[in-house]
C-alpha cells in the first residue's frame, strides 16, 4: 500500500520519505495533500440520479357508476372524463340519490363541477333528504363552487324536506361570504322551514354576531314567529349579550 500511494505522490510530481509519505516543507504542499484529497472525494461522488416521472396513473378499462362517484368525491377528473365519453349518465344517483355534483360540490372540487356542469348535470336534483347540489355546495364550504352553480342557473331558494333554503344551511354552518353572496344574489332571507324559522333564528342559535348584523342590516324580520312562538329575540341566551344588543337597539328593523 505504501509503494502504491509512493507511486501516486511521485505521479503528482511531489517528493516522499521511505514510506511513501508525502514530504511537508511548505505550505504548497499542504495544498496540494488538500487538492488531492478533494479530486478523490469527487470520483467517489456519484452524479445524482435524474428523478424519474411517475407514470400517468392507468384509466380502467370500463368505468362503472360507482368509479364515477368515487372520482367525483376524489377529485378524479380523467376516470370522469372516461365515463363520459363513454356514454355514462351524468346524473346517475347512489342509493341515497346523490348524484356525481353532489359529491363534487360538497367536497369543493371546483374543475370537476364545472366539467359536469358543462356535461349538463341537472342543478336541481335531490338526494333522499330533499337537499340540492347547492345545499351540498354550502355544506362544502367551497365559494367557487356555489358561484359556479348559481352562474349557471341553480336557485337560491331550494329547500330540502324540512323547508330550509341553502341560506338557512350557510347561517348554520357560520359561512358568512356564503350569506353576503346569497343575499346579493337575492336570496328569500325571511324564508321559513318547517319549524318557521328564518335564517336570523339560526343565526341567532348559533351566536353568530357578524351573520346577525349582516342579516339586521338586510332586512331581517325580527319580528318574525317560529312555531314555538318565539321570534329571534327570545332565542338570545343571557350569555349572547352582542346578539341581544343588535337585536334590542331601539333603531332596529323589524
Amino acid at each position: 500500500m505504501g509503494t502504491q500511494r509512493s507511486c501516486i505522490w511521485c505521479d503528482c510530481g511531489w517528493q516522499t520519505d521511505k514510506a511513501g509519505r508525502l514530504v511537508l516543507e511548505t505550505l504548497e504542499d499542504l495544498n496540494n495533500i488538500m487538492l488531492l484529497r478533494k479530486r478523490k472525494r469527487e470520483r467517489k461522488t456519484t452524479p445524482a440520479s435524474k428523478p424519474v416521472p411517475a407514470a400517468a396513473p392507468l384509466l380502467p378499462y370500463y368505468v362503472d357508476e360507482e368509479d364515477f362517484f368515487k372520482a367525483c368525491e376524489h377529485n378524479q377528473l380523467p376516470v370522469i372524463e372516461k365515463f363520459l365519453q363513454d356514454g355514462g349518465d351524468v346524473n346517475s344517483q347512489d342509493n341515497f340519490q346523490r348524484t356525481g355534483l353532489h359529491k363534487a360540490c360538497f367536497r369543493g372540487h371546483i374543475e370537476v363541477a364545472r366539467r359536469l356542469v358543462e356535461a349538463k348535470a341537472d342543478l336541481h336534483m335531490r338526494d333522499k333528504l330533499g337537499s340540492s347540489c347547492v345545499h351540498a355546495a354550502c355544506r362544502g364550504g367551497c365559494l367557487s363552487v356555489l358561484e359556479l352553480l348559481l352562474d349557471n342557473g341553480a336557485a337560491t331558494s331550494d329547500k330540502d324536506k324540512m323547508d330550509r333554503t341553502p341560506l338557512h344551511v350557510s347561517v348554520t354552518i357560520g359561512h358568512y361570504d356564503f350569506v353576503e353572496h346569497f343575499i346579493r344574489c337575492g336570496a328569500e332571507i325571511n324564508a321559513v322551514d318547517k319549524e318557521g324559522d328564518s335564517p336570523l333564528h339560526d343565526a341567532v342559535r348559533a351566536n353568530g354576531v357578524k351573520l346577525i348584523e349582516l342579516l339586521v342590516a338586510y332586512g331581517a324580520d325580527q319580528k318574525l314567529i317560529n312555531q314555538e312562538g318565539q321570534c329571534p329575540l327570545d332565542s338570545v341566551l343571557e350569555w349572547q349579550n352582542g346578539a341581544k344588543t343588535l337585536l334590542a337597539e331601539p333603531g332596529a328593523t323589524g
